[in-house]
């Protein structure tokens, strides 16, 4: 299957497509996506860490997603009975966690604005992927703050 997007034509397998039944909060028509690393001209990845979740039902929506140890923060989720049984989820191991990033700066800047350094990361609703069905849900956190700045891991 081809996509059109803004980061030019996509070809996605079929086999790499994640349905999220109830959508996106925002984009609930949306239920039919794919994850893929952004690519320059030489076919190389633009960023390492920031994957792009890529509508297939609106070809103009793409969210950019890191894993969120990269801001420093890793989950204790508790999921509910109903959210286990929409994920299909059998193994908790199988669930890849992911936050959606947003640019600090209002107008986009020259340079590498998708590095993690220049986005902030929603830690207050995370994307839940299971890795064997590519069934996915957005988890609505109660009671967190909503954003982080990147926090370089410092190695001794």
């Amino acid at each position: 299957m081809k996509l059109n997007t803004r980061f030019g034509e996509l070809n996605i397998d079929s086999s790499r497509v994640i349905t999220f039944p109830r959508g996106i909060p925002g984009f609930e028509q949306s239920t039919r996506w794919t994850l893929f690393h952004e690519l320059d001209e030489k076919g190389e990845r633009v960023s390492g860490v920031v994957v792009h979740l890529q509508s297939i039902d609106d070809e103009t929506v793409s969210l950019p997603l890191t894993e969120p140890s990269l801001f420093g923060f890793n989950y204790e989720l508790v999921l509910t009975d109903s959210e286990v049984a929409e994920l299909k989820l059998a193994d908790p191991d199988d669930v890849l966690v992911l936050v959606t990033l947003s640019n600090k700066n209002v107008v986009p800047q020259s340079g590498n604005n998708m590095h993690p350094a220049n986005m902030h990361a929603n830690i207050s609703a995370p994307i839940l992927i299971n890795t064997k069905s590519c069934i996915g849900m957005q988890k609505i956190l109660a009671g967190r703050e909503s954003k982080v700045d990147y926090r370089p891991t410092v190695i001794a």
